[in-house]
Order: C-alpha cells, then structure tokens, then sequence
C-alpha cells in the first residue's frame, strides 16, 4: 500500500487536495491510503520518522515553510529518514526546482500553483500512479516475497508460504496460488512466474513448485510432496525428473 501524505498551509486548499486525491484513488480502487493531511512540519518529521516502510508520497507546498532553505531542510529530514520515498513539492517559484536537484533530493516532481485546475490535477494523478509502480517496483526486487495482483492491488507473501502454481484448465493466463495459508486464482502465466525465482521450478507443464517447499519427491510415481502425509502433492513430468533431482539436491545440500 501506498501512503500518502499532504503538507499545505492553507486550509481550503488543504482539503481540496486531499479530497481529489480520496475521489481519484477510490474511483480507480487504487491500493493508496491518506495517512496525513496538515499544515504542521513538526508533524510531518514526526509522522515520517515513525513510518516502518519506504511506500510513502509527500506532497509538500512549499508555501506551508517560511523560506526556501527550510523546504530543503525538510527534504533532506525526510530523504534521511525515507530514501525511497517519493517528494511531490508545489510550488509558485520557477527557480526553487533547481535548488532542489542541486541539493539532490530527487524530486519525483515539481506541480506548479499557477498553473490551470485540470493540469495540476492530472499531475496529481500521474505521481500517484508513478508512485504506485515504484511500490510494485521494490516489492519485486525483494527476493523473500511472492507479489501478485488482484484486481489493480498488488500482494505479497513470504516465499516461504509458497508450495506452487498450476496453471487454470481452459484459460489463458490464469493460474492459481497454492500456499500454505492462502489458495488465490490471479492472471499471470506459469512461463513468467519460474523466471522470478531462483528456487522456482517447472515440473510439468502445467506447474511451478517451490523448491524450498516441497518435503520429498517419489520418482516412482513421479510426484513431489509438500507435507508429511503426503496428501498435497504435485505431478513430475519423466523428462524433468533428472535436472529436478539435480537442483533440489543442491539447494538442499544433498549429495
């Protein structure tokens, strides 16, 4: 989820963006949360220096600060605390987007009050959106999670939890999610999906197992388990069976 967060003095203007932002983000079912609006920059050092996780948005008018070199202050507070957050400043200034790449804060952008209603609107709405695939963006690059999509809302889970995905009988690019807490149909393919992980494996045309999940294979009866019981299981193709035996032994240090 992506948190967003509005700093501006003055009031109506305050609540006219925070109430956009709510209407565009619930129209579209974006996976978005206000989680403060305010005119207080002690309030935003607090909020940011509590925050456990980099999906952040600041809008920051730089109206709301007594001077330019506060803004950038504020900046470098936040980029300390928040890296990969993404700064939205507004502004009416045409000179301060320069002093703000000077001191390296890389702005995700810079809206500008004078400019029209609609424009400044749709850039709202695209630092949002941009915002979003940053979120996506780092949740992928983590090696421990699975991501996946339900409807326009991105989820993980520890791959861990993950026990495989077979593909869904007469659909394209449907396939369901087996783990061991959740078990979830999502568009993708099984041919992206083993390309993700290093310990993800075809073992038949219709499935991608989980190396690090499965509990013990049967090459009798071509089938790899996932449980002590031997009651979840999945098939393993004869032409498969070799390289599986290989990389499953390696992973697990078996020789």
């Amino acid at each position: 989820m992506l948190e967003i967060i509005i700093l501006e003095d003055w009031q109506h203007k305050l609540t006219w963006i925070s109430n956009f932002i709510k209407r565009y983000t619930e129209f579209e079912e974006l996976d978005t949360n206000i989680k403060l609006v305010t005119n207080d920059v002690q309030e935003i050092k607090k909020i940011v220096q509590s925050c456990t996780d980099q999906n952040v948005l600041l809008f920051l008018d730089v109206g709301s600060i007594e001077n330019d070199h506060n803004i950038v202050e504020l900046g470098k507070y936040i980029r300390h605390c928040l890296p990969l957050a993404s700064l939205v400043f507004i502004t009416e200034k045409d000179n301060l987007s320069t002093l703000i790449l000077e001191q390296r804060l890389v702005p995700l952008d810079c809206i500008y009050k004078i400019k029209p209603v609609d424009v400044i609107e749709e850039a709202i709405r695209q630092d949002i959106n941009v915002a979003l695939e940053l979120v996506v963006s780092h949740m992928k690059s983590n090696p421990e999670k699975f991501v996946y999509k339900l409807r326009a809302r991105y989820y993980d889970i520890p791959m861990s939890e993950v026990l495989y995905i077979a593909s869904k009988p007469n659909h394209v690019n449907r396939v369901v999610l087996y783990a061991k807490n959740i078990i979830v149909e999502i568009n993708d393919s099984l041919s992206s999906i083993e390309k993700r992980h290093q310990n993800f494996f075809r073992s038949h045309k219709g499935f991608v197992i989980n190396l690090m999940s499965v509990n013990y294979f049967d090459i009798r009866l071509n089938r790899v388990y996932f449980d002590d019981e031997n009651q979840i299981w999945c098939p393993l193709s004869v032409r498969k069976k070799q390289n599986f035996k290989k990389v499953w032994q390696r992973i697990n240090h078996v020789n």
